[in-house]
């Protein structure tokens, strides 16, 4: 995850979706919320995109407890049907489905507008 974020914070790859249309994608401002995030930036972050807090916490959840499960019985085959991450996947789906309201948002000027691409 740390290896996915320093590829995606250090602005190497592109938004495939900002690259095709030359607008901002649902997911803008992920990036820079789950990095002012790490910084414990906390409102920044939510003022970013309020939404990436949640997918952060909720695929942490998920990664541990599935690193977990792994190490206790050689595989993950129940993650996510008992345990925290249930929860945390419900939480993920729901933040995903949260991204689009809040993009829509930012074309009217709200969440620090459109991010540029």
């Amino acid at each position: 995850m740390a290896l996915v974020a320093l590829v995606l914070g250090s602005g190497v790859i592109r938004c495939p979706f900002a690259a095709l249309t030359h607008m901002p994608c649902p997911g803008c401002g992920s990036t820079r919320s789950a990095l002012a995030l790490l910084h414990l930036h906390v409102g920044q972050a939510f003022w970013l995109n309020p939404a990436a807090p949640i997918v952060v916490a909720s695929v942490a959840v998920i990664a541990i407890e599935g690193l977990y499960r792994v190490v206790r019985d050689g595989h993950a085959r129940d993650l996510a049907v008992h345990g925290a991450s249930r929860w945390a996947l419900r939480a993920l789906v729901l933040a995903t489905i949260l991204e689009i309201p809040i993009w829509a948002l930012r074309f009217f000027g709200l969440f620090g507008g459109p991010v540029p691409v």
